[in-house]
């Protein structure tokens, strides 16, 4: 019977320890590289011809990836504003976001050091901007 017990608890430990050994390479993998900023305005002609492809054919894609980290950055009016700031001050963009205030672009950050990497407007082609994203990746 201590044989027995001695076993369950054995096999225990050891389960627990392959479910932390398991869950931490995970959380590890789950880091974003790249920020994305999309600075967008309901009152940007840029916005709204070219807004709703690029989120549907690009944006949504990669926002299945975890290495990126999406912010909607809308400079519509104060109370969207507001709203956004609170997103890109977690995300610790601040800086980028005051200094690129150009609506209808995509701006890509280092997630680590919080320095810009590149930005592309939203009036390019679904691939041209599909390549920014990966672009932005691999530099990091």
């Amino acid at each position: 019977m201590k044989k027995l017990i001695l076993t369950v608890i054995t096999f225990i430990a050891f389960a627990n320890v392959s479910v932390s050994q398991s869950t931490n390479s995970t959380s590890n993998s789950d880091v974003q590289k790249v920020i994305v900023m999309v600075n967008t305005a309901s009152w940007c002609p840029t916005c709204r011809a070219n807004g709703k492809r690029v989120e549907e054919n690009v944006i949504s894609n990669y926002k299945k990836n975890n290495m990126f980290q999406i912010i909607i950055n809308d400079l519509s009016n104060k109370e969207t504003k507001a709203i956004s700031k609170v997103n890109y001050t977690k995300a610790g963009i601040s800086e980028i976001a005051k200094n690129n205030k150009g609506t209808g672009v995509i701006y890509f950050i280092d997630a680590k050091t919080k320095k810009l990497i590149s930005q592309i407007s939203i009036a390019k082609t679904n691939n041209e901007i599909s390549k920014a994203f990966d672009d932005a990746l691999s530099v990091i």
